[in-house]
C-alpha cells in the first residue's frame, strides 16, 4: 500500500492470530483449579452451536491502554491515568468537585489534557457523564478447535519435598502447595475497531472538537503504535509463565475515508476476506489491505501514520 496522505474516518482489524501455550485470560479459581474461560457460539462455518476458547474483549483493550500508557511521554496524561488508576478522569473530578460542574466541561478538560481519556474512555459519577472509547473490541474468539490442557503443579519447600500432605489442596498457610493451571493453543478470530474521527470531539456538545491540527494526529498515531505492539506482544494473564508464543497473524485491515463504518465481518468465517472485499467494492470510501503474518501487519499499518484523522463538519457558524 502506497503512503496514505488523506484522512481517516475509521479503522477496522480483522484477522486470525495465532497464540501458543497461553493463558491470556481464565474463568477463576475452583479450589486450585484455574479454569479457562469458555464461551459458546454458532460456528458459522458448520451452522452447529460450540463450546470455544475466549479472551475478553476487556482483557484486549486492557493490554491496548497499558501500551499507550508505555509508549506516552506522560506529558499529556491526567492525574490518573499517570498511574494507570482505573477511575481515570472520574479521580481527577473527585478531587477537584467544584471546578467540575457541567459535563461538557467536564468531557473539554478530559479530552484536552489526557491521551488515554481521549482514546479509551472514562466515565464520571458526579455530574453523570461519559466519554465513550475511541477504540472497541470484541472477543478473541477461538476458531474451533482450540487445544486446552491442564498442568499439574506443585510447590515445595527445602527439606520439605516428598513429605506427607495433609490433603491434596495443600495446608492453608503452608509452604506445600500442589496446584492446576491451563494453557491453549489456536487460532483466535480478532475484531477491533478504532474511530480516528472521535479524537477531541466533546461529545457533550457533539459539534465541537476541544483542539485540533497537531496534537489529534499524534493521540491518532499513538493509537495506532499501541496496536503494532499488542499483536507483536500480547500481554495477559500468568505471562510470568505462560508469555504466549506468538506465532502468527493474518487478517485485513479496513478502513473509510470519508464518514462511513466500516464493515466487520468475523475471522471466525473462513471466506470472511472476500466478504469483505466484495463489501469495499460495493460502497465507497472503504479500502482493504490484507496482511500475512505479525512483521508484515506492523508494516500495512504503519501507512496509515502519515494519514490526518478525520474532522466532521458540523455546519452553522
Amino acid at each position: 500500500m502506497s503512503e496514505e496522505k488523506g484522512k481517516v474516518f475509521e479503522i477496522a482489524i480483522l484477522g486470525r492470530a495465532l497464540w501458543e501455550l497461553h493463558s491470556l485470560n481464565n474463568e477463576g479459581n475452583v479450589g486450585n483449579v484455574v479454569e479457562p474461560r469458555s464461551v459458546k457460539i454458532i460456528d458459522p462455518n458448520t451452522g452447529k452451536a460450540v463450546t470455544t476458547d475466549g479472551i475478553s474483549g476487556e482483557m484486549l483493550k486492557h493490554i491496548h491502554a497499558e501500551l499507550m500508557w508505555l509508549l506516552d511521554d506522560k506529558s499529556h496524561l491526567c492525574e490518573a491515568c499517570r498511574t494507570l488508576h482505573p477511575e481515570r478522569f472520574n479521580y481527577v473530578v473527585s478531587k477537584n468537585r467544584n471546578k467540575f460542574e457541567s459535563p461538557a466541561y467536564v468531557i473539554g478538560e478530559a479530552v484536552k489534557t489526557c491521551d488515554i481519556c481521549d482514546v479509551h474512555g472514562f466515565m464520571v459519577e458526579k455530574p453523570t457523564v461519559s466519554r465513550k472509547s475511541t477504540v472497541e473490541f470484541g472477543w478473541a474468539l477461538g476458531i474451533p478447535e482450540v487445544y486446552r490442557d491442564i498442568h499439574l503443579h506443585a510447590r515445595h519447600a527445602l527439606g520439605e519435598k516428598g513429605k506427607r500432605q495433609e490433603s491434596e489442596e495443600g495446608r492453608e498457610g503452608g509452604t506445600q502447595m500442589i496446584y492446576h493451571r491451563p494453557t491453549r493453543t489456536g487460532r483466535y478470530a480478532i475484531v477491533t475497531v478504532f474511530q480516528p474521527w472521535r479524537i477531541g470531539l466533546n461529545e457533550a456538545k457533539q459539534d465541537v472538537y476541544t483542539y485540533d491540527g497537531k496534537r489529534r494526529k499524534e493521540r491518532y498515531q499513538l493509537a495506532l503504535k499501541a496496536y503494532q505492539l499488542m499483536f507483536t506482544r500480547p500481554e495477559g494473564a500468568m505471562t510470568t509463565t505462560r508469555l504466549p508464543h506468538v506465532v502468527d497473524f493474518e487478517g485485513v485491515i479496513v478502513y473509510s475515508t470519508k464518514p462511513m463504518p466500516v464493515p466487520i465481518i468475523s475471522p471466525l468465517k473462513d471466506n470472511y476476506i472476500s466478504e469483505i472485499e466484495k463489501i469495499a467494492n460495493a460502497l465507497d470510501s472503504i479500502q482493504v489491505v490484507k496482511f500475512k503474518g505479525v512483521a508484515d501487519f506492523v508494516e500495512k499499518l504503519r501507512t496509515l501514520m502519515s494519514a490526518e484523522p478525520y474532522q466532521m463538519e458540523f455546519g452553522g457558524e
